[in-house]
């Protein structure tokens, strides 16, 4: 039996002593519900005597000078040698958590594990990304410009103003090329000498110009110049205003990786972070309430979109990726479900739960089936492409029996409903009608102006819309997500992205089933009294699964009891129970 100096409490790095009815000492790992390191089975100690004094006066120090009552003090429980403890709880004792003082005999505070649930829920969810971006730990560097343009459906008025544009400016080039060209004919005209003879004593040949006529003649071609230059930037300004009004220009949003989002508020944390979800480098944009590149636009979410904290954020990635993390040796790390189910040491003795009859429970774990599994991103009521192309936003699988009798007693129930708080994006791949016609307008523009120098580019301007993201309108009612392929958005935009390639890779496992050789089915073992050791404890910290018998088992829960050294654990073993399932996808 581990006596009682076997186990040691440290204030900030000192032993003050044993806190008050400490000897019922349970460590609870939840591995079912929480997803976390072991944990202490109460939040609330009291403290007496030199801890009390201590803790105290520590809390109140705030008053003159110190760090006060909004700061919390370090808290460690080491369980074997203190030297090198079989396990060690890292924790703190938060005083603004109904922290109680009882007189001057005792203190009540509560205690949370560091870097565990309590305290990510606490802390990420305490700050934003607008902060992080106020503190400088998010700069300008880390947003990422996508381009877009605003799209709208090609209609037969748009076609026919286009049209007449480009015959009214076919009609002026000719006009004035025809007037150019008659200036030279009455330049060379006016230049061309009058040959005659002189009268009188020694006459002889003379030639004379019309000075009056070349002067005029001069004057007119000044003029039409003029009126060329004149008439050429009229054409330009009526031009841009036309493309303005029928083809926006090109202008780019701003957003971010959900890597770097990770990255950054991980950096906060004081935490490194690890991830092989290559959709990680997906790009989101937030909300938009003014157009790309205006004054006051941000590439972070804001307080009006449904990632705004980082607590959010983990929240909205671990439901799309099917995912959830682990803070291991300070670094937080995000993958799959079962990632983190990998064969472990422990063994499972054969104890049997009913010992009377000498038998063993067991139960199925069909109350987690889901015969309706659906996964959809949002619409965006201020983008029109959201409502005309429904290409991969929404997914759905459905479980039912292969084979049935009596379908009115087909248990089959359950939905899941994975609905995304981001929109998809279209590309656009090729110029639609519109755009062809102006591109040749542009096209003559620029010829036009290149006359003069310094041509106008409208006809690449037309062309670098390719590649962009096209929405109806400058604002987003939602957050939307993107994969880009340099400057450019992928052409096969909704084949990268898309719901059913995040069931195909994540969520698939799910499945009750069978797919791609995994399937949801188990058999459930309910609370078992085994005896543990320290060792063996340790062991199932670093990893609660294994294989047992050929079988692959999770331990469900732990209860922990260091001075009995017995564990009362609930698991479940990978077995099938059916095979009469079958999967259909919308």
């Amino acid at each position: 039996m581990i006596l009682a100096n076997n186990i040691s409490h440290y204030i900030n790095g000192q032993d003050l002593g044993e806190p008050r009815d400490w000897q019922g000492l349970e460590i609870v790992i939840d591995w079912l519900n929480e997803h976390q390191s072991a944990k202490l089975n109460i939040t609330d100690v009291e403290f007496v005597h030199k801890a009390n004094k201590y803790l105290q006066e520590r809390i109140l120090n705030g008053l003159n000078g110190g760090v006060g009552i909004f700061e919390g003090e370090p808290y460690q429980i080491k369980i074997g040698n203190p030297q090198n403890p079989t396990y060690t709880f890292d924790g703190y004792l938060d005083f603004t958590d109904e922290t109680t003082f009882v007189g001057n005999e005792s203190v009540i505070c509560s205690l949370k594990r560091k870097k565990g649930k309590d305290w990510l829920n606490d802390i990420a969810d305490g700050f934003s990304f607008a902060y992080l971006y106020d503190q400088g730990v998010i700069t300008d560097n880390d947003f990422i410009k996508i381009p877009y343009i605003i799209n709208y459906v090609p209609d037969g008025l748009q076609i026919i103003v286009l049209s007449m544009s480009i015959f009214m400016m076919a009609k002026e080039i000719a006009t004035t090329i025809q007037a150019i060209s008659d200036s030279i004919a009455d330049i060379t005209d006016a230049s061309t000498p009058v040959v005659g003879v002189s009268v009188g004593l020694g006459a002889g040949v003379v030639t004379a110009w019309d000075i009056g006529n070349f002067i005029m003649v001069g004057l007119k071609v000044l003029a039409r110049i003029a009126y060329v230059i004149a008439i050429t930037i009229a054409l330009i300004e009526m031009i841009e205003t036309l493309f303005e009004e029928i083809l926006p220009k090109k202008r780019e949003y701003l957003g971010m990786k959900y890597r770097t989002m990770f990255e950054k508020s991980c950096s906060h944390l004081n935490l490194s972070f690890q991830s092989s979800i290559p959709e990680l480098d997906w790009i989101y944009i937030p909300q938009k309430d003014r157009k790309g590149g205006d004054d006051g636009e941000t590439g972070y979410p804001t307080n009006s979109g449904s990632m705004y904290t980082f607590g959010d954020f983990i929240r909205v990635m671990k439901q799309k990726f099917n995912a959830d993390y682990r803070i291991i040796n300070n670094t937080f790390i995000f993958e799959r479900l079962d990632f983190f189910e990998y064969t472990g040491n422990y063994q499972i003795p054969d104890v049997l739960q009913d010992q009377s009859k000498l038998l063993t429970n067991v139960k199925f774990n069909t109350n987690e089936i889901v015969s309706n599994y659906n996964i959809d991103f949002r619409f965006d009521t201020q983008d029109q492409n959201t409502l005309d192309d429904q290409n991969g936003r929404v997914f759905q699988a459905i479980t039912s029996p292969i084979n049935t009798v009596n379908e009115d007693l087909t248990s089959l129930k359950g939905l899941t409903e994975i609905s995304l708080p981001m929109s998809l994006a279209k590309t656009k791949t090729k110029l639609n009608r519109v755009e062809k016609v102006a591109k040749t307008l542009g096209g003559i523009v620029d010829t036009l102006t290149g006359i003069f120098g310094n041509g106008t580019n409208f006809q690449s301007q037309i062309e670098n819309r390719i590649g962009c993201m096209v929405i109806s309108s400058h604002f987003l009612s939602v957050g939307k997500i993107v994969d880009m392929n340099g400057s450019k958005l992928h052409f096969n935009q909704r084949d990268r992205i898309n719901a059913k390639l995040l069931f195909d890779k994540y969520h698939y496992i799910n499945s009750f089933a069978e797919i791609n050789g995994k399937h949801n089915q188990f058999w459930r073992y309910p609370a078992t009294r085994v005896p543990m050791s320290l060792d063996e404890f340790q062991s199932l910290l670093e990893n609660n699964s294994g294989v047992y018998n050929g079988e692959e088992f999770i331990i469900e829960t732990l209860k922990y009891y260091p001075a009995e050294r017995y564990g009362v654990i609930e698991y479940r073993v990978k077995r099938k129970y059916t095979n009469n399932l079958k999967i259909e996808f919308i």
